[in-house]
């Protein structure tokens, strides 16, 4: 395993820039229908990494996972030379792809020279890729509609046709939970090996398949689903900027794909549950995640007493 770099450390330990407290506590105090993460004024909320938004460590309220080492983000396609730079500089070893085999050829990845894995584990296509949650023709007359500004025409476009854009974002997020095991496996796999660190793993938006991906990891080192919710949310801090564009102005039958929705999450957690009994029984009987494996994971993963 590398070490921790001065810059993960930063990461991990710095202060927030005066641009992203401002951004945090315009975030934290919103007026908007945003869902906020527990305790939102003491994240530690920064954006290191130029041309990434959601680009961050996974982290618990106990600092109990080690700084540096495990990360979490939004696509990292065409980079500019400076974050290429601060990723190298972080050292990351390890990159899982959770994105479609469609996503990686027409967004592919900049090279970062630190790393030595790269790992597509594909979760579907994108959640939020209208044109693969609903029926293409519908998809495509929205598309000229938004740019047009003609939002209230969106809702009654979608309400005519019965698209139940919050049942299909619970239904996708039920899919992550279902049928998607061998990917899963994989990844909880791949942090049993200390080789693999620093790790990052992402998707297009680091929101939901990532956001799925994190809560099983949160799970598995033994969290809460209270922890993992925190974890989730904190999504709607990093990309706030968006998110008050899309909420605060799009349509409102559009924005169960915008931002974290606990009601999605929980899906994929309650589904876990109602289908295997624990989580425990779904990390050990379906994951094939031995109570060994776990103990090698809090080995990497957990600060040490």
């Amino acid at each position: 395993m590398r070490a921790i770099s001065s810059l993960a450390l930063a990461l991990a330990l710095g202060p927030l820039a005066a641009d992203d407290a401002t951004a945090q506590s315009n975030a934290c105090n919103t007026q908007l229908d945003v869902n906020l993460p527990a305790q939102c004024d003491e994240l530690e909320v920064s954006h290191p990494i130029e041309g990434l938004e959601n680009f961050r460590q996974l982290t618990t309220p106990d600092g109990g996972i080690k700084p540096g080492i495990l990360f979490r983000s939004d696509q990292l396609d065409e980079l500019p030379d400076a974050a290429i730079a601060e990723l190298n500089e972080i050292g990351i070893e390890t990159i899982v792809d959770l994105r479609s085999h469609d996503e990686l050829e027409t967004h592919p990845n900049s090279r970062i020279d630190s790393v030595d894995f790269d790992v597509n584990l594909p979760i579907g296509s994108d959640p939020a890729d209208i044109a693969k949650i609903m029926p293409i023709e519908i998809a495509s007359q929205i598309r000229p509609m938004w740019f047009e500004g003609k939002f209230h025409e969106i809702d009654e476009l979608l309400e005519e046709h019965d698209v139940n854009l919050r049942q299909i974002r619970i239904d996708r997020y039920q899919d992550f939970a279902t049928k998607f095991d061998p990917q899963v496996s994989r990844f909880l796999h791949l942090l049993t090996d200390d080789n693999n660190f620093p790790l990052l793993f992402h998707c297009a938006g680091g929101k939901d398949r990532t956001g799925f991906m994190a809560a099983v990891t949160l799970l598995t080192l033994g969290y809460s689903e209270e922890d993992v919710m925190r974890d989730y949310l904190t999504t709607n801090v990093y990309t706030y900027g968006e998110l008050e564009q899309m909420v605060g102005k799009g349509p409102k039958s559009l924005r169960p794909a915008f931002g974290a929705h606990p009601e999605q999450i929980e899906a994929s957690l309650q589904i876990i549950k109602d289908k295997y009994g624990s989580f425990e029984n779904y990390r050990r009987d379906v994951l094939g995640i031995s109570d060994e494996d776990v103990e090698a994971i809090k080995q990497n993963l957990l600060v040490q007493d």
